[in-house]
């Protein structure tokens, strides 16, 4: 993976303004993967991760909007 390609939770948190808990939240229900791991067991993310939680955003905005 490119370095450039890597995101950390917060950045996530950062570019699809939710908050962390949010994050695993989604991932404990299944609507997004579980992401890989550093070498810390830090989760890191990468752009078809980002993209894929963009869709969840625009989802679950439409269903409640």
């Amino acid at each position: 993976m490119n370095k450039k390609e890597i995101y950390y939770v917060k950045d996530i948190s950062r570019l699809i303004d939710r908050d962390k808990s949010t994050i695993f939240r989604w991932e404990k229900e299944g609507r997004i993967n579980s992401p890989q791991r550093d070498s810390r067991g830090w989760r890191i993310y990468n752009k078809y991760d980002l993209e894929k939680m963009k869709r969840v955003v625009r989802e679950l905005t439409q269903m409640y909007s």
